[in-house]
């Protein structure tokens, strides 16, 4: 069967065809026409801007569907919890709101409550914590606030501090002497400096060192679990605090210093639970020495524990002052805090202490 050469192939001379056989080859092949399947089946300009339409919407759907889950976990992790009280006793509370001191008056009314601000009930505005001896000491709660971690802002518990009230006097004219050494009390643009000063990471870590090591001021942290936790978990993260600020300084790299953290790890070894609202108590006395309760009666109502029944359980016990002087600074001051509400919170009451002339304040607590 006689088969026609291509067009080009058939200008060419002769002479030349048997030189370029692959051209040839390649020629002839060329001219053959491909199936019509075939060349339905090659992409066209209008097919790949379908699928890159389809590539394109399947991204958009799985990045709502990642928002949305993200929202989703936000959403459940920040839901209301069953409170305790109405609505009517457990208003929210700004952070920075002073709650420092109760006056005879509101004694004898009794104990005031403070707003937590969340699922927390009200702290007490004084706490009467007994001693060892079979006396008490009453203490003033100086402010109280959230901590929450990670991106979400999870609430893990409410911490309040407090002050013996004996001891608030020393407190009130160490500031007032912070202002200057022979002062007697603060005006108002004296107040407003002193309270930039405490705010301050360096100076506000200055002040609340000297006052810790310096001072015998006995003080403790409330804290109250918005959730149900372990004594492990609110471990880790006190842990996490303490080295943070210890690692860069020598004046805590050595063998006395690592027993007594590892004391303070033990304190809260136990794989136990400490369920939402129930209370822990850390307490710093006069020498700096710590001493951790677990109060399993979660009352508010300014005592500790129910009467005749063992609900106050001590945890264990640090000596070294210096651990529970970085504990109190985590809270307090330095420019990374565990709970920035509380710390605001303490400064605004401390402001209050030093509206009053010194030696004052511990009569309106008589």
């Amino acid at each position: 069967m006689f088969t026609p050469r291509p067009l080009l192939l058939r200008s060419l001379p002769r002479q030349f065809l048997p030189r370029v056989p692959a051209l040839r080859r390649t020629l002839t092949l060329s001219s053959r026409r491909l199936p019509s399947s075939h060349l339905t089946s090659l992409p066209t300009a209008a097919s790949k801007r379908a699928e890159h339409a389809a590539h394109n919407r399947r991204q958009i759907l799985l990045t709502v569907g990642c928002v949305m889950s993200m929202a989703t976990i936000w959403i459940v992790t920040h839901s209301f919890e069953i409170k305790t009280e109405s609505a009517s006793t457990t208003p929210s509370i700004k952070p920075g709101t002073p709650v420092i001191l109760s006056t005879a008056a509101e004694k004898e009314a009794g104990v005031e409550l403070i707003p937590s601000g969340t699922s927390v009930p009200a702290f007490p505005k004084t706490l009467a914590l007994p001693n060892s001896d079979g006396t008490t000491t009453e203490y003033a709660l100086v402010g109280l606030g959230i901590r929450t971690v990670s991106f979400l802002s999870i609430e893990v518990y409410v911490v309040g501090v407090y002050i013996a009230a004996d001891d608030l006097a020393m407190v009130q004219e160490a500031l007032v002497r912070r202002v200057h050494p022979t002062a007697t009390t603060a005006t108002l643009l004296e107040r407003e400096e002193l309270r930039k000063v405490l705010a301050d990471p360096e100076e506000g870590e200055k002040f609340f060192g000297k006052l810790l090591r310096e001072k015998s001021v006995r003080s403790l942290l409330r804290v109250v679990p918005t959730r149900n936790t372990d004594y492990q978990h609110l471990r880790d993260g006190w842990v996490r605090g303490i080295q943070g600020r210890t690692s860069k300084s020598s004046m805590y790299d050595d063998d006395a210093f690592s027993t007594s953290l590892a004391h303070f790890k033990a304190a809260f070894g136990q794989k136990k639970a400490v369920p939402k609202q129930k209370t822990l108590l850390l307490v710093r006395d006069a020498d700096g020495g710590l001493q951790c309760f677990y109060d399993s009666s979660g009352r508010n109502d300014g005592k500790v524990g129910a009467a005749g029944e063992k609900e106050v359980y001590e945890l264990g016990k640090v000596e070294d002052e210096r651990l529970s002087t970085v504990l109190w600074l985590c809270y307090l001051a330095g420019p990374k805090v565990a709970s920035e509400p509380a710390r605001k919170s303490v400064i605004e009451g401390l402001m209050e202490l030093v509206e009053r002339p010194i030696g004052t304040v511990g009569s309106a607590m008589a």
